[in-house]
């Protein structure tokens, strides 16, 4: 008997359990990941938010700035200086405000000897390779000349700037050419700077108008060149952000028109382990911030880690899931479990109401049973049938000489010869203390039963391994047959058993067929 009867529904139950949990896992997760790109696109386009509104600043500052040159008097440099001051304290991302003016090249050296009277003594127009040892490769004598004239602030690490000319700035003079032939303002590549850090500058041609007044020292001119320069670093987004800016990695790139697309900055992602890499989800985007000026690529991305799922809320239902997954199963292996030994019992108990308990052969009621199979048998087909009774010889004194345990090794070794020598469709019970009782379906003659009868006498006849060592034993069997005999059970046994004790007076070990009156 199986141990679990069970087995396929159970086994049906828990995969469609296991299948629940992992669609109610896989869900979570997937709402889980959901969430979390959600809320990375969200914080990529604050960031990028971020950028533009510096970007579109910078064009307003500049337009402002070049507004301011074309009403202000040329030499007012009071005036722009609070004008850039006002610009830079309220732009914080804006390093520094820088003007160079138009000078002819044949006018220059009269320039320098002026303002060095009215302005600087050590003012001197100046390439650019002067103060910093950097070859440049740039062009053959030009008609023009732009020499930086101010800056605001005016850091003493980079008063060497002033005078430089712009054209001879090896990252400058491509941008400065752009702008001398482009009304809007013109961005030049990202460049190290003089005095340390990475910039780039935003600058655009102002031409004043022919009727502004003169005046003396003409210091800005009619023609200027005015410039933001803007640190890199300063217009990095999201620096005061909490914990998920930490976790995402970004760049910008300036797509500057007619220029090398520039490296802007960059903030590297933290570096996630090996199984979040291969299991998790990688989130990726690239946004490009629309600036007239200015247009950048922004790329994002974000490596979901094992902190961001196992957050408390969701290693509670996490832990939930887990726990439904081995309690469930376990449940219900304890209930299929109690079914099938309930059933167990159920039919040990009908197996005991059929069967003797000492030799597992059939009882009075199983044999009962089955007398009545035989007989609506024989009423359908006809079919004849017989039975007999088989008694053990001096059984009474294998009990009072050895016990009844030994007596008990004899019945069961009886039992087993019995049902040996006998079809599946026959029938032998135990018909009490040392008495059995055979059917016999579907025989032809009498003929059929005394042959089975002498191959019950010949097994029950050799000798018997007990405790007390080999024991021979006999029987005698007395037969009827139905419906020559009878055609009940009650009268077939009464006419079975005159025949078995008629055997006994003849001998013992020995068959005999009922041969008597049957009114």
């Amino acid at each position: 008997m199986p141990r679990l009867r069970y087995r396929p529904t159970l086994v049906v139950l828990l995969a469609a359990w296991l299948g629940a949990i992992a669609f109610a896992t896989h869900m979570l997760m997937t709402a889980e990941i959901n969430r979390w790109q959600w809320n990375f696109e969200e914080v990529t386009a604050e960031l990028a938010g971020q950028v533009k509104h510096r970007l579109d600043t910078n064009d307003a500052v500049l337009a402002g700035l070049s507004a301011f040159l074309q009403a202000v008097d040329r030499s007012d440099t009071d005036s722009a200086m609070k004008y850039a001051a006002a610009a830079t304290a309220s732009y914080p991302h804006i390093y520094m405000i820088e003007i160079a003016r138009e000078v002819k090249t044949a006018e220059q050296a009269a320039f320098q000897t002026s303002l060095r009277k009215k302005w600087r003594t050590d003012f001197t127009i100046k390439n650019f390779a002067e103060i910093t040892g950097r070859t440049f490769q740039g062009g053959g004598q030009k008609s023009t000349t732009w020499p930086i004239l101010f800056m605001y602030p005016s850091l003493p690490e980079a008063g060497a700037i002033y005078g430089v000319r712009l054209e001879t700035v090896d990252y400058l003079s491509h941008t400065v050419a752009l702008a001398q032939l482009n009304s809007k303002p013109v961005v030049s590549p990202v460049f190290g700077m003089y005095e340390g850090g990475r910039a780039y500058i935003l600058l655009q041609e102002v031409i004043r108008s022919a009727g502004t007044a003169r005046s003396d020292p003409d210091f800005f001119g009619s023609t200027m060149m005015a410039l933001l320069l803007l640190k890199t670093e300063a217009l990095v987004p999201g620096k005061n952000q909490a914990d998920d800016y930490a976790r995402i990695g970004f760049s910008a790139t300036l797509l500057a028109p007619d220029n090398p697309q520039s490296l802007l900055f960059e903030k590297r992602a933290p570096v996630a382990g090996y199984l979040e890499r291969l299991l998790l989800p990688r989130f990726v985007r690239q946004l490009k911030i629309d600036n007239a000026s200015q247009p950048t690529l922004m790329s994002f991305e974000r490596q979901l880690t094992w902190d961001d799922l196992l957050q408390p809320e969701k290693l509670m239902i996490a832990l939930l899931l887990v726990g439904a997954l081995l309690v469930v199963p376990w449940i219900t292996v304890r209930h299929y479990a109690s079914l099938n030994q309930a059933e167990v019992e159920q039919e040990r108990s009908a197996y005991l109401a059929t069967h003797d308990l000492l030799t597992g052969l059939a009882n009075r009621f199983l044999f009962a049973d089955r007398f009545e199979h035989a007989f609506r048998g024989w009423q359908r087909n006809g079919n004849s049938f017989a039975l007999m009774l088989a008694d053990l010889d001096h059984f009474k004194e294998i009990n009072d000489l050895h016990g009844h345990d030994l007596g008990d090794q004899v019945l069961v070794t009886c039992a087993k010869r019995m049902v040996g020598e006998l079809r599946a469709c026959d029938t032998v019970a135990r018909h009490g203390g040392d008495e059995f009782v055979i059917l016999l379906l579907n025989i032809l003659n009498q003929e059929d039963a005394e042959n089975v009868g002498s191959k019950l006498l010949a097994a029950i006849s050799a000798p018997i391994e007990t405790t007390a060592g080999p024991i021979s034993m006999s029987c005698s069997i007395g037969i009827a047959i139905c419906p020559m005999h009878g055609i009940s059970l009650d009268a077939l046994r009464k006419r079975a058993d005159q025949a078995m004790y008629r055997a006994k007076k003849e001998g013992r070990n020995s068959l005999s067929v009922f041969s008597g009156d049957v009114s």
